[in-house]
Parts: structure tokens; sequence; C-alpha cells
């Protein structure tokens, strides 16, 4: 009997390779999780204690300061209200009962969360003056005086309750998935009423991951900029990130300071926000080891389908009627001319596409961001999930919730965080990042590493290890198992989190907002930069293109979706 031996040197080259590629990995995150982090805690402490301390707690103690703060608890708690209400009721439906059709409806529901904010903020003030006409034809005479009511606090708690509902719809999903359909028919096999069943068994058992999705809601809705700034700033209602958008935009370099410690604001609420879920999920943790639910346990009867039908033309309302209105502003002839079938006009589109630069050039750094960032992202998060689910690295395990900072504290605090580190030129190399396309594209990396990483991670968990295990028996270096077996087998899930990187960076505007300088426009930037110009109709194109791309980039995702892990695209039922 010949045992099977390898080569000395074989093993000693690939331990050499996985040593290298995991210190490559750890100066990534290093470089892009870590640093921004510490660095903004850092600065954060000097300003307050510094020689410039009295200017920055007169900063922090102003009027507009405070009104600003008050005015982001206002959206951040209404918006979380309204999505935990919705998103709760939605899943509620979509899981526990037969809905047809299912995955419409899930569609519909989520793609609200993946459009662009400001778009979708536009779209629905472009909802307002055909809506207004209609009720003046009607003989209400007094509507030609009402002013649009979205621009407004309670416009605005609206479209973010609406907006981040699918958040809570997620995570309230996953957590009806994961309940024990044991219990449940306990529950009814000990005589309780479908209502009792819900409100004393499921509420309760599902009950940490509505309060995680309500934590995730109320720290996005706090870090919102594309709808506080389309619907506050005509109406003079600042929230913490509009605040430091107009600092930096009205004083440059100059309001660093000031746009530090207001940050330092907007993280201070968003910590409270996770802080509460923390405790709760500490203090009223409910597990229940059993089989997933397969089947709904509730049956609605006859009204079963007039629900489903309502809820889907209710869904379809809230996602159609302000996108048919953009699209109607984006091809209307001119201002205060009706539209007409045969007045449509495609000038806007051949004005934003053809004769104007600053649109060309948004596109063109938006797709290269896109595709740059989901590029990088997708080669780094191959070897760390490599080296967290099958050498089970205990370091990168623990470094897990610092990945997953630079996407959950808002993106106001990344961008200040990304420009006190690059304001001045980088060490040695005396290369200045500042107002150029690379500090977005370095946000950008940090940003959305745990959203290409978490796909990744699912695919290695469902890959069979032993034949990985077979490849290294018989010598095969870290490199031949890469291209041989991990990445033929793992191409989906990371193909998958490629395409959701790129749709959330192509037309993200809360980060490059405070980045981006001329020459580096993107197109999120581009559409609020065409609204406050007066050129509605221009950027109403513009978002109409934007959607055109980000249900394209859906459609890529979902042609892989029979090949992906489950949960890795949020909008499959």
């Amino acid at each position: 009997m010949t045992l099977l031996t390898v080569p000395a040197a074989v093993v000693s080259d690939s331990d050499a390779q996985e040593r290298g590629l995991l210190w490559l990995a750890l100066l990534f995150l290093g470089l892009f999780t870590l640093l921004p982090a510490v660095y903004l805690a850092v600065q954060t402490g000097l300003a307050l204690v510094g020689p410039a301390r009295e200017a920055v707690w007169a900063t922090l103690t102003s009027v507009d300061a405070w009104r600003a703060s008050r005015h982001t608890l206002e959206v951040g708690v209404g918006g979380t209200l309204l999505a935990l209400l919705y998103g709760l009721v939605f899943a509620l439906f979509v899981t526990l009962t037969s809905a047809r059709p299912r995955q419409w409806l899930v569609f519909a529901f989520v793609v609200q969360a993946l459009l662009p904010p400001q778009v979708v903020a536009l779209a629905w003030t472009q909802l307002w003056l055909p809506l207004k006409n209609a009720v003046i034809a009607l003989g209400w005479s007094d509507w030609q005086t009402v002013s649009n009511p979205l621009q407004s606090r309670e416009g605005i708690v609206l479209l973010l309750g609406i907006h981040y509902a699918p958040l809570v719809f997620l995570t309230v999903r996953a957590g009806l998935l994961k309940l024990s359909p044991e219990v449940i028919e306990a529950a009814r096999v000990s005589g309780a009423a479908p209502r009792t069943v819900l409100f004393r068994v499921i509420l309760p058992l599902v009950l940490p991951s509505l309060v995680a999705g309500g934590a995730l809601a109320f720290v996005s809705c706090i870090g919102n900029f594309g709808i506080p700034a389309f619907l506050g700033i005509p109406g003079d209602y600042l929230v913490l990130p509009t605040l430091i958008y107009r600092e930096l935009s009205g004083f440059g370099p100059a309001a660093i300071p000031n746009a530090l410690v207001l940050s330092a604001l907007v993280a201070l609420l968003a910590a409270l926000g996770m802080g509460v879920q923390q405790v709760y999920l500490k203090r009223g943790r409910v597990d229940v080891i059993a089989a997933h639910l397969k089947v709904a346990p509730f049956d609605l009867g006859r009204a079963q389908q007039v629900v489903a039908m309502a809820l889907s033309v209710w869904v379809g309302l809230l996602l159609l009627a302000p996108l048919l209105a953009l699209l109607a502003k984006s091809v209307s002839p001119g201002l205060g001319i009706p539209l007409t079938l045969d007045n449509l006009s495609l000038e806007h589109y051949a004005y934003v596409l053809l004769h104007n630069d600053a649109t060309l050039r948004a596109f063109v750094n938006s797709v290269s961001l896109s595709v740059g960032s989901a590029a990088v992202l997708a080669v780094v998060s191959l070897f760390l999930a490599y080296q967290m689910e099958y050498r089970r690295s205990a370091l990168l395990r623990r470094l897990m919730p610092w990945i997953e900072v630079p996407y959950a504290i808002p993106g106001v605090v990344l961008a200040i965080a990304m420009i006190l580190l690059y304001l001045k030129p980088l060490p040695l190399l005396g290369w200045s990042l500042y107002n150029t396309l690379w500090i977005i594209f370095f946000a950008y990396l940090a940003r959305f590493l745990t959203i290409q990483l978490r796909p990744v991670i699912s695919g290695f968990m469902q890959m069979p290890r032993d034949m990985l295990e077979a490849a290294e028996v018989f010598g095969g270096t870290l490199l031949s198992r890469m291209r041989r077996i991990i990445v033929p087998l793992i191409l989906p899930s990371v193909t998958a989190g490629a395409l959701l990187v790129m749709l959330l960076s192509l037309n993200e505007l809360t980060v490059s907002a405070l980045l981006w300088a001329s020459g580096t426009e993107t197109l999120g930037v581009l559409v609020f930069g065409l609204e406050q110009g007066g050129e509605s109709a221009a950027a109403s194109a513009v978002g109409v293109i934007s959607i055109v791309l980000t249900l394209l980039c859906m459609l890529l995702a979902s042609r892989l979706g029979r090949r992906l892990p489950e949960g890795v695209l949020p909008w499959r039922a």
C-alpha cells in the first residue's frame, strides 16, 4: 500500500500564497473600513478640545444645529414608525397567507427601496401638479394657491416611510420564515383563534426581527440626503445631512470643522438607534429551534383574493403613479403646455444625452465608479469569504462588525471621514485625492463591501468542503483551487453581489453629494443639480434613465436567481 504524499515545496508555496493574500485582505480592511472610522473619531475628539473648540462648541449649540437635530429626529422617528407599520403588515400578509401573485407583490414592494431616493422624491413632486390641475378642473378653485404638501415635514416622513418599509419587510419576513410550524400548530390545536395565534404567538417571536428592521429604518431615515434635500430645502426644513451639505457647499474646506461636529451628531443619533436595538435583543431574545415555516398557516378564505387584489393595486399605485408622472414630465413639450399624445417630446432626453457635457460626464463617472467598485469588491470578497468560511479565520470573523460599519453609519458621516482622511496629500506619495474621482471611489469601496461580501459568504456556506479539501491534499495551490473549483461554483453569488453593488452605487447621492467637485459629478448629483437649477424636465429625463438602468441591473441579477443561495436577492419571494 502506497501512501500519497504532497511535496513540501507545494505545501510551502500554497501556505505562502494564503498568508500573503490574508495580509492583503487585512490591509484592505484597515485602509477602507477601520481607518476612516478611527480617524473620524480621533478628529472629532481633537476638534472638541483643540484650539478651535470655541467655534466648534458654538456650532454645536447654534440654533441651526438644534433645529436640524430636532428635524432629524422628527423625520427619523416618523419615517421609522410608518416603515414599521407598513412593512410589518405587508410581511404578515405575504408570508402567513397564500398570497397571489407573491412574486409580483414582493418585487413591486422591494423595488421601492432600490430606486434612487432622489429620483423617488423627484417623481413624487412631479405627481403634485397634474393632481392639482385635475382638482382645480373639478371646480375647486381654492387649490390654485395650495403649495405642494410633500415639501414639508409630513411629506418627508411619508416618503421615508414608504422608501424604507422594505427594510422592515425583509427582516420581519426572514424572522417569519424561521418560525416553528410546531409552535403555531400547537397553539391552533389548543383552540386558539387565528387572531390569538398572531398576537400571542407569532408577533412575540418575530419582535426581535421587527426591532432590527426598525433600527435599520431609523438609521437610514436620519442619514438619507436625497428625500430631505428635494422636499425640505425648498421649504427651509433642514435636517442634519442637508445642513452639513449647506455648510460645505457655502464655505468649502473652511467649514470642515463645523461639518465634522454636525456629522458626529448624526453618528450619535444612529448609535442611539442601534444601541436601543442591541439592548432589546439582549433582554428579549427568543430562540425557537425547529424546521422553517414552509406552508402558510392562515387562510383568509373568500377574502384572500380580495385582499391580495387590493394590496396589489395599492403597491402598484405607490410605485407606478409617481414614476408615470416622472415619465410624463420628461416628455413634456414645455412649461405650462398640457401634455397630449400629439406633442410628446424627446427634447429633454436629447439635451441630457447629447448636448450637456455635465450629463455625459456624470454618466461616465457613475458607470466607471459602479463597475470599478463592483469589480474590486468582487475579488476582495472572494478571498475574504474563503478565509472566513473555509479557513475559519477567527480574526476576520471578529472584524465582520467593522466591515459593516461604513454601510451602517449614515452616508454623510462616511463622507466627512473621507474628506478628513484625504484632504491633505498622501504621505510619501504627495498625491491629493480631494476633489478627485478617487475619493468617491474609495468611499464606495468602504460603503459597499458588506453588500458584496454577504452573497459570497452565503455561496461558500453551501459549497461542499470535500472538493476543496481533496484538491488541497493532492497539492493544488490556492490560485489553482480558486481558478478550477471556487470561482466556477461561487461565480453566481459573486456576480449577484457585484450587480447589487452596481445597483446601489450607480445612483448614489448621500456620499457623493459631499465629495464631488467640478468634473467628478455622478448621476445622483446631476439629478439634484438639475432640479435645484430649475431644469425639472431634464432632471426627470435623467431620473427615468436611472430607473431603467436600475431595473436592468435587477433583471440581470434575477437571471442568476435559480443558481443563487436563498436570500441573496431581496426581491425574490
